[in-house]
Formats: structure tokens, C-alpha cells, sequence
């Protein structure tokens, strides 16, 4: 028996493991796709370009251009320029003068048009197989897969009837650091090939348009406009600092554009080419440090989210993993709750960058408008809210265990359904089923900490809610971001289904524990008495006080600022996935930190309002700048100020989630008997902020626009900070929870 448990969690290790270094090479191979079919792009279009300044310049003296003589010299060195250009036409009034290749199905079509000194006269048509850049690539990311392969057996030798945490961390380190280094190096690589590339097809443009000069040995001093044609050459190609032309090791001309970083990378030959030309000519060429450095420093970035992402996934397994000895029973439910619970919100939370775009589309593809998409969103948290109160009475009349994996099933099935493009209905019913599923699993989750902890560790198994469902957060968006872009939408929903596949796998880790005595009435009854408990408590003044200032307008927005507006608006600037998951993911971070450190705070300060007044006066000030950051033209300005206003929202909500509840339970303490009740009720009541939120944001922003919008919800939690500072009492005991 304890050889078989050895044996399942070896396996269990080693899918974790394979799943992080699989991110791992499908995040590289997505970067590297991405910068290597950009720069041949850019390597074909300079080659064009030359073309087009050559024909248009025949063309406005006059020749129709029916009548240019020798278009396939002209036009060839753009076929040649890389392997990927498959099709090119020059039309002349839908008449065909020119073809290479097949142009009836375009992979990537790209329309020139060719202008005399009057009107368009032509189109020169260009097609690039995006095929063929993926194979390109993918031929030298094969030898990765071997390298996962040798990876993973170093992390079966090393851990290998260990039972100690620290082996399996510093493992897992180990390989993901490997292999994320490894393919890094792989990505640099393809990059400066492309570079190469590019330069090798500029040099040639460049010694084509100084062909005369060249050749025929002119002196430069006698030709005038030769710097002006390389300066407006490299503004035309941003990511050059300096052009320059040779001819027998003197100087014809150069353009220059430098800079410290750029001078100290050039004179180590680093962002350097020289080429020489069939012209008996030399063109030089240097990249840009900046823009050289910004693509590192972003691939960079993303390994780095990477790595924290797949750390906290591995973190909440690593004491299954390990299998340690002399445990408590109790302890060793706890330990399995942490991965299964993780992996359900990781579940959800991975869809939430590309979201709101995609119902965003889904609505206006049947000619609502984009506010109509927050209706799904209020689907998913009725759906949630109202599944609470019957699923609190599904675990004490079924077995809790089924009930988790009908939770986690439910959810599954909302995520696959969103892969078929089923209709507007299909969407409903998959948010509606998946808030379903996510109450399901976490009223069950919650009863199994109650169920398995005792007064030594309430506070602390209490604790697993609030890491794992911000640590799943944190993981599924920057996972989901980085994955958006090569998975699409479609293989995003495929993937969290998966997943939550994979948990109902884990869910038989868990105790079954069957129901006592089944009751048919329980959950008429349970909400019958919610209701009345709900009634009692909003006539409490300070119940209602701290519920409509602070509880309601935090979880609005939550779920109308942070899930809903602020991907949305990164969106419509064309910011990527990847950034938009990387900002949704510093708000849970920031979250996750304060909320760990708020309890002890409020504690020593021994006052439950100041925390909630000071949190929403930031989240009033985090809502100005956000309301700033949708002014910025330049777009990293615009993520750096958002990025800001979400870290400071989290900071806000981190100062609130916990202490809020405190504050309740002590100020209605001498009216309601319970404090389990007021605790379950308040919870239930704010949810409704939690629907509300997406449909109220949606429509400011309709309405007032994304600026004006923002300021008026700060005003209001300004507003929320004065009153609920001067009109709430605070009571002369405070016990935190």
C-alpha cells in the first residue's frame, strides 16, 4: 500500500513538472514565432519597398505601367528575399501584369498600392506562408523536447523516495530554471538571426538605390541628397541607429542616430553587421540597443511570471508530493485541499484575460452593443451567489466528496461548452453552469476545512481559502495570458477544461464521508431562514452602514473595474494578452500580500474601521489614476499607470477582505445571538456586489466614457471613506476572525 501512494505521487510529480516545462517550451516557442515572423515580415517590406520607390519613380515620369520594361528584375529580389514570400501579383486595373507563385489562398496578404504623380495606377499584392515561418521555428524547437525528456529523468533520480519538501522544491527550481534558460537562449537566437536576415536584405536595398555611385566610382562630394535618402531610409526602419556605405574603404554617406547604449553595444560588435555588396560596396548597419533590449527584457519578463505562476502551483503541491511521514490525518486532508482548490480557481481565473474581449465580440457579433457583455458576467456571480445557500445544505445531506466532484464537473463542462460557437444562448448557460460549479467547490472546500481542523489550526486552515484562491488567480491569468496568443480563445477554454478534468481526478484524493440522515427540506428551509436572518440584520444600522459603504462596492469593483473594465480597455489600445493578464495579475499579488499581513495590523491597531475607511480612500485614489492612465498616448504609459492603480486596488480590497467581516460580527454582537450568522449573512449579501458590478461599470462607461467614468466611481468611494469615517461607531471590543 505505502509503495502504491509513493508510486502515485511520483506520477503526480512528474505531471507537474511536465506541465511547467511544457509551458515553459510553449511560451518560448509562441515568443519566438512571434519576433522571428515579425522581423521577416520587416525583411520582405524592405525589399518591397525599394521595388515600389522604383516603379512609382518610373511611373511619374510618365510610363503607364502597362509599358515598364524589366519588372521581373524589379520585382525578383523581393522573391528572393525570403523563403516565406509563396505568391506575388502586380495588378494594373484588375489586369494581371505580373505573377509568381499561387495567390489564390493567402496564409498573410499583404496590398501595396503603386501611385503616380495623380492617382493609385496599380497594386502590387504580396503573400507570406505562415506555414513556413512556423516550420522554420518549430524545426529548431525539436531538440527542446529531448531536453525535457533528459530534465524530467534528472527530477525522477533526485527525488526518488524522498520524503523531504526541500528536495522536491529545489528540484522543480532546477529543471524549470534549466529549461527556461535553455529555450530563452533558443528565442535569443532566432532573433538574431532574424536581425541578420534583415540586415542582409537592408544592405541590399540600400547598394541597389547607390548602384550608380558604386559602380561607376562617383566622388560624394559631387551628389547632393545622399544623407537625406539614408535618413528617411532608416526612419522608415525604426529599430536602425546608424546606416552607412562604403565604397573601397571610403565613406559614401551615413545616417546616425546614437546613443551611449547604443555606441557601447556597437563597439563590441554585438548589435553590428557589415555586409558587403555585389557593388563592390560595403553597407554597415547598427540596431537599436533599445529596442534589441526591450525584446530581451520581455521575453525576460515573461519567463519570470512564468516561473512565479508555476512557484505557486507547485508550492501548494509540494507537501502532497513529498509524502511526508508522521502527519496527522487531519493534516494530510488539509494538504490535498491546497492543489485540488488551487486548481479549481486556476481554472476559471485562466480564461479572465481574454474574457471580456471574447464576450465583448460575442455580443456585437449579433448586433448588441459591448455593454451587453457585462450580462455574462452577472450570470456567472448570480449564478455563484445563488448556489451558495443550497450547496451549504448539499454537503451535510450527500457526500461531500461527490458534491465537490459535481462542482468541479459542472465547472469543466462550463468551460467546454465556450469552444463551440454555439450562440449567445450556449454562453449563458456555460457562465451559468460554471458559477454553479465554482460554489459548489468552494462552499465544499470550505466544509472540509471545518470538517478537518480543530482550535490549534482554524486560523491557519482558514488561511487555505484566501492563498489559494489568490495564488490560482495569480497563476491562471499569467498563465492564461502568455498562452492566449498561440492557443487562441478556443484552446484556452480547452485547456481550463482539462484541468478541471485533471481535479475531478484529484477530488478521490479526499475522504468520503457520507451524510448521517438525509433531510429533503433542508435547503427550503436553509434559505427560508437566510432570508429571515437577512431581514434582521439590514434594519442594524451599523449592519447596513458597513454592507452598502464598504462590503457591496468592494466586490463591485472587483468584478466591474478589475475582471471586466480595465482588460477591456487595454484591449481597445491593442495591448497585448500577455500585459493584460500581467496587470489583472499585480492586483491578486498585492492582494495576496496584504491580506496575510492586514489580520496582524488590525490586531495591534485594535481598530477594524480605520482598515476599511483607509481602504476605501485608496481605492477611491487607485480609481484616479486609473481614470489618468486612459489619457496616456503612449501605450507603456498607459500599462504602467494601470498597473499602479490595480496594485493599489489590491493594496485597497487587501485592507478590507478580512477585517470587514470583524467589523460586523462585533458591531451587531449585543442583536444577534450568532456570530456564525451575521458572518454567513453578511458574506451572502454582498454578493451583490459581486453580480451588479460588470452591468454598473459597463454602463458608465457607455454612457460617460472610460475617464469620466472612473472619477465618478472614485468620487463615490471617496465619498463611502467620509461617511462610513464619520457616521460608523466603533465598538469598544474588537475580536478579529
Amino acid at each position: 500500500m505505502r509503495a502504491a501512494k509513493d508510486r502515485i505521487r511520483l506520477i503526480l510529480g512528474i505531471s507537474v513538472v511536465t506541465f511547467s516545462l511544457l509551458l515553459v517550451l510553449v511560451v518560448g516557442y509562441g515568443q519566438a514565432l512571434k519576433s522571428y515572423g515579425q522581423l521577416t515580415t520587416d525583411t520582405v517590406m524592405a525589399q518591397t519597398e525599394a521595388a515600389r520607390l522604383g516603379i512609382e519613380q518610373i511611373l511619374n515620369s510618365g510610363v503607364h505601367l502597362d509599358d515598364i520594361a524589366g519588372l521581373n528584375q524589379v520585382l525578383q529580389p523581393i522573391v528572393d528575399s525570403d523563403p516565406s514570400v509563396t505568391g506575388l501579383r502586380l495588378l494594373s486595373a484588375g489586369k494581371q501584369i505580373y505573377l509568381f507563385g499561387e495567390t489564390s489562398e493567402f496564409d498573410s496578404s499583404i496590398s501595396i498600392p503603386l501611385k503616380n504623380k495623380f492617382t493609385q495606377v496599380g497594386t502590387l499584392q504580396l503573400v507570406l506562408s505562415d506555414q513556413l515561418v512556423e516550420t522554420m521555428v518549430s524545426e529548431r524547437f525539436q531538440p527542446a523536447l529531448w531536453l525535457i525528456v533528459i530534465l524530467l529523468a534528472v527530477f525522477i533520480a533526485c527525488v526518488l523516495k524522498s520524503t523531504r519538501r526541500s528536495v522536491y522544491l529545489s528540484c522543480f527550481t532546477a529543471v524549470f530554471l534549466a529549461m527556461s534558460v535553455s529555450v530563452m537562449i533558443l528565442v535569443g537566437s532566432l532573433y538574431r538571426d532574424g536581425l541578420q536576415s534583415k540586415a542582409l536584405s537592408l544592405a541590399d536595398v540600400v547598394s541597389q538605390r547607390l548602384a550608380p555611385i558604386l559602380i561607376h566610382h562617383v566622388d560624394p562630394d559631387y551628389v547632393f541628397g545622399i544623407e537625406v535618402m539614408l535618413d528617411n531610409f532608416r526612419q522608415t526602419n525604426p529599430d536602425l541607429a546608424e546606416i552607412a556605405v562604403f565604397n573601397n574603404g571610403n565613406i559614401v554617406a551615413a545616417s546616425r542616430q546614437g546613443s551611449a547604449l547604443v555606441e557601447g553595444l556597437s563597439s563590441s560588435g554585438m548589435l553590428d553587421y557589415s555586409i558587403a555588396t555585389s557593388l563592390s560596396g560595403e553597407v554597415r548597419l547598427s540596431y537599436k540597443a533599445e529596442i534589441v533590449l526591450a525584446q530581451l527584457l520581455r521575453t525576460l519578463k515573461n519567463f519570470a511570471v512564468l516561473f512565479f505562476a508555476c512557484g505557486l502551483v507547485c508550492f501548494a503541491f509540494i507537501r502532497l508530493l513529498s509524502g511526508e511521514t508522521k502527519r496527522h490525518h487531519n493534516e494530510q486532508v488539509l494538504e490535498r485541499i491546497k492543489p485540488l482548490f488551487l486548481g479549481a480557481v486556476l481554472m476559471e481565473s485562466l480564461m479572465a484575460p481574454i474574457m471580456p474581449q471574447f464576450m465583448s465580440s460575442a455580443a456585437q457579433s449579433v448586433g448588441l452593443d459591448a455593454g451587453a457583455s457585462s450580462i455574462f458576467f452577472s450570470i456567472y456571480f448570480l449564478s455563484f451567489a445563488l448556489t451558495l445557500l443550497p450547496a451549504a445544505r448539499l454537503i451535510e445531506v450527500y457526500d461531500i466528496r461527490r458534491v465537490l466532484i459535481c462542482g468541479i464537473l459542472l465547472s469543466s463542462l462550463g468551460c467546454a461548452v465556450l469552444i463551440f460557437d454555439w450562440g449567445l444562448t450556449s454562453i449563458l448557460f456555460a457562465r451559468l453552469i460554471s458559477g454553479m460549479g465554482q460554489a459548489l467547490i468552494f462552499i465544499t472546500v470550505q466544509g472540509y476545512i471545518l470538517r478537518f481542523s480543530d482550535q490549534s489550526n482554524k486560523t491557519q486552515a482558514a488561511g487555505i481559502i484566501v492563498f489559494c484562491f489568490n495564488a490560482g488567480f495569480i497563476a491562471g491569468v499569467a498563465i492564461g495570458a502568455l498562452l492566449a496568443d498561440y492557443l487562441g480563445d478556443q484552446g484556452t477554454f480547452a485547456l481550463a477544461a482539462v484541468i478541471g478534468m485533471l481535479m475531478s481526478l484529484l477530488s478521490f484524493a479526499l475522504p468520503s464521508m457520507q451524510a448521517a440522515k438525509k433531510r429533503v427540506d433542508a435547503v427550503g428551509r436553509h434559505v427560508v431562514e437566510m432570508a429571515f436572518d437577512s431581514w434582521r440584520l439590514i434594519k442594524i444600522p451599523a449592519f447596513l452602514r458597513t454592507m452598502l459603504l464598504v462590503g457591496i462596492p468592494t466586490k463591485m469593483a472587483l468584478t466591474g473595474i478589475v475582471v471586466f473594465a480595465v482588460p477591456l480597455l487595454l484591449a481597445e489600445r491593442g495591448i497585448s494578452k500577455e500585459i493584460i493578464g500581467q496587470v489583472l495579475m499585480s492586483y491578486a499579488a498585492v492582494v495576496l500580500l496584504v491580506s496575510h499581513k492586514a489580520g496582524p495590523w488590525v490586531d495591534k491597531l485594535g481598530s477594524s474601521k480605520k482598515a476599511l475607511s483607509l481602504g476605501n480612500l485608496l481605492a477611491g485614489l487607485a480609481l484616479v489614476v486609473l481614470a489618468y492612465s486612459v489619457l496616456m498616448v503612449q501605450s507603456w504609459q498607459m500599462i504602467t499607470l494601470m498597473s499602479l492603480s490595480m496594485m493599489a486596488l489590491g493594496f485597497a480590497h487587501g485592507l478590507i477582505n478580512a477585517p470587514v467581516v470583524t467589523h460586523v460580527v462585533v458591531n451587531t454582537a449585543d442583536r444577534v445571538d450568532s456570530d456564525s450568522v451575521v458572518a454567513a449573512t453578511y458574506r451572502f449579501l454582498e454578493r451583490i456586489g459581486h453580480v451588479s458590478g460588470a452591468v454598473i461599470v459597463a454602463h458608465l462607461l457607455l454612457w460617460f466614457g472610460a475617464q469620466k467614468a472612473m472619477l465618478m466611481l472614485a468620487a463615490f468611494f471617496i465619498f463611502a471613506s467620509v461617511l462610513f469615517t464619520v457616521f460608523d461607531k466603533q465598538a469598544l471590543k474588537e475580536v478579529y476572525l
